[in-house]
């Protein structure tokens, strides 16, 4: 392959928080050019302010995120600062538009004309609002494939409903397994799985309708509710419950099926995880512990009377690895092949020599962060060099998309500012910057 697989192909993009962001990240990392649609009058006035560009009150409300700008200052651009956004927005275009104006849907309508992919995560009512819904844009592009995310679908009785990544967690099922034992769903923390997860089925199902795209010439609308993606990560589950009427119960650590836990080391707050599948794991893992004499009870010969006490057995092994690092707890055990990983904090993962090699964390400029190590690309390969290039500003790019893209002449572009669609800040109710 002479070039990246999406090169020449652009993508539109109104997305919100992480899963929409990361679908068209990952387009971008394949050469698609990516170009954010950013309306600078709805910020900071809903929460949809918030999940795109936070602002500094906004992110006080957030805990730990909100000391997420480099150096811990929002400065004079904090909706260009934001770690929470700028991980995910290497290489897109940024440029501002009104869409609520009639004169913003018409401007929308002739870009989307010259697009391939239009992506959106917003709530379901978003697009009709807008006069951009799927009649409308395919009528305009037949080509164009446009990916919608709503959390729970679109034409059923959920499918208004507002809500984060933890609220449709919870109602996917996720919630109700990955908690404490014996412990109230109220309990367990938020993890967002829901969004990462989501990018990359979404970017999955982009590229399947540009692939179909080449036999048909036509485009699709793609809907793909969150809900759903994420039930399919515990679909075991639901097959066993309608089989057998099985209740799966939350595990806290451990496993229905192996002597499994997260076991405090020497390191204050400090733990290792450790998994022993079967006999002969079982036989080096004690091994390794020095052969001590609560292993050479009978009951511990099988897994099935493992299981049975492992309330014991965890103890035990907690007692011998309290006295010893993370480090030294998963080298000795992996070196006779018993699975076991150190549970590491950001700071760990920066120093850790195998991501070191692997060369996972890489460095990239913002327009206003200067240059800072990011996550890496999602995966390796023998193509070409996927596409890594710095993070743009709101509304740095309005010139290249209005003028370039668009064919705006100087007076059609000063009429767009004065329409109030060309921005490189959000604006209050005044038209002043933020």
């Amino acid at each position: 392959m002479a070039h990246l697989p999406l090169e020449g192909l652009r993508v539109l993009d109104i997305t919100v928080v992480w899963s929409g962001p990361t679908v068209t990240m990952l387009l971008s990392d394949l050469g698609a050019e990516v170009i954010r649609v950013d309306n600078p009058w709805l910020f900071p006035s809903s929460t949809r302010g918030m999940v795109v560009r936070p602002t500094p009150p906004q992110m006080e409300m957030m805990g730990t995120m909100g000391r997420a700008y480099p150096d811990g200052e929002p400065d004079e651009r904090p909706q260009d600062r934001h770690a929470m956004f700028n991980w995910h927005a290497r290489g897109k275009k940024f440029m501002t538009l009104d869409l609520r104006q009639q004169s913003g849907r018409e401007i929308f309508i002739e870009l989307a004309k010259t697009a391939d992919v239009f992506v959106e995560n917003n709530n379901v009512s978003v697009l009709g609002n807008l006069g951009i819904d799927w009649e409308t844009l395919h009528e305009a592009n037949p080509k164009l494939i446009l990916l919608r995310m709503p959390p729970a679908g679109i034409g059923a009785p959920y499918s208004s409903y507002l809500g984060f990544g933890a609220h449709f967690e919870a109602f996917s099922g996720v919630t109700a397994v990955r908690g404490y034992a014996e412990s109230a769903p109220a309990t367990t923390t938020s993890v967002f799985q829901m969004d990462p997860a989501a990018g990359s089925i979404g970017a999955f199902a982009v590229m399947a309708a540009l692939r179909r795209r080449e036999k048909t010439g036509q485009g699709e609308l793609i809907v793909l509710p969150q809900v759903e993606n994420e039930m399919n990560h515990i679909g075991e589950m639901f097959i066993d419950a309608a089989a057998n009427g099985y209740d799966n119960p939350p595990l806290t650590n451990r496993d229905r099926n192996f002597v499994q836990g997260a076991y405090p080391t020497s390191e204050e707050d400090r733990f290792v995880s450790i998994t022993i599948r079967t006999d002969a794991e079982w036989r080096s893992a004690v091994g390794v512990m020095g052969d001590p004499e609560w292993a050479a009870d009978e009951r511990f010969s099988t897994q099935a009377g493992r299981l049975a006490a492992q309330d014991e057995i965890d103890a035990a092994i907690a007692e011998w690895t309290r006295s010893r690092t993370r480090q030294d707890v998963f080298t000795a055990l992996q070196s006779v092949g018993v699975p076991a990983g150190p549970i590491m904090l950001e700071d760990d993962v920066f120093a850790d020599p195998h991501v070191k090699a692997r060369g996972f964390l890489r460095e990239n400029t913002g327009y206003a962060t200067g240059t800072h190590l990011y996550p890496g690309h999602q995966w390796k390969w023998s193509g070409p060099e996927m596409k890594w290039a710095p993070i743009s500003g709101l509304g740095m790019d309005n010139e290249y998309v209005y003028k370039e893209i668009l064919g705006f002449s100087d007076e059609q572009y000063a009429q767009a500012d004065r329409d109030g669609h060309i921005s490189t800040m959000y604006l209050d109710a005044a038209g002043n910057p933020l």
